[in-house]
């Protein structure tokens, strides 16, 4: 029997002829075959049935003429920052660096976080700087400028929306991760606050510094 397989976008992948008894790895097998992006870790389904385990095409309802779409999921990255000044996007499939991120003026990129979907980073130097990056094109998206001494951390908000840094400078800042605007500065500590974190719901912020406290 004749069947169609499509991506999430509606671009046609591949027209491939395959029998009612194949299961998902018979069909990724003939992907693989005719599409060189594909990879046995993608999932197939037929509206909203999967085609998994021992399901067989028949078992799914897929006929002759069955358009399945393939359901790629974002590939898993590391970050890794560096003395050298950089930041690093690696996939953690593979091993191979994908891109080097570079713009921090001098001394060390100390600390980097992805956004919640993974599309965008922050990272923080010691050139008292935060740059928020594109993951995917590797290009600096905005600069967020206010802290007087070294940047320890920088991470977002679980909607993505706000960036909380923490310095030696003694101070946590909010900034919008939009505009790249500082919405406010945390001051308490009397010395350099080493980490700032947000609560599970992001209406507060835990702060740990130099001085042995940790302030909510």
């Amino acid at each position: 029997m004749h069947i169609e397989v499509f991506a999430c976008s509606g671009r046609r992948v591949v027209a491939i002829d395959a029998e009612p008894a194949w299961q998902a790895h018979d069909v990724l097998a003939a992907v693989r075959g005719q599409d060189e992006a594909a990879h046995y870790q993608r999932r197939l389904f037929l509206g909203e049935i999967e085609l998994c385990g021992e399901l067989t095409l028949a078992d799914v309802g897929a006929g002759s003429g069955a358009a399945l779409t393939l359901v790629l999921p974002p590939p898993l990255l590391v970050v890794t920052t560096s003395w050298d000044v950089t930041a690093k996007i690696w996939s953690a499939a593979t091993g191979e660096c994908l891109r080097t991120l570079r713009g921090h003026e001098s001394r060390a990129v100390w600390f980097a976080a992805f956004s919640p979907v993974g599309q965008e980073l922050v990272t923080a130097c010691y050139d008292h700087t935060v740059k928020l990056w594109s993951v995917f094109s590797g290009e600096c998206l905005r600069t967020f400028e206010g802290h007087l001494r070294e940047v320890e951390t920088a991470v977002f908000s679980i909607d993505g929306q706000e960036v909380l840094t923490s310095s030696k400078d003694h101070t946590a800042k909010l900034w919008s991760a939009a505009s790249g605007e500082c919405l406010r500065t945390l001051e308490s500590h009397t010395e350099g606050v080493l980490s700032a974190v947000f609560s599970p719901d992001g209406q507060q912020v835990l702060t740990a510094s130099s001085d042995h406290t940790a302030k909510l």
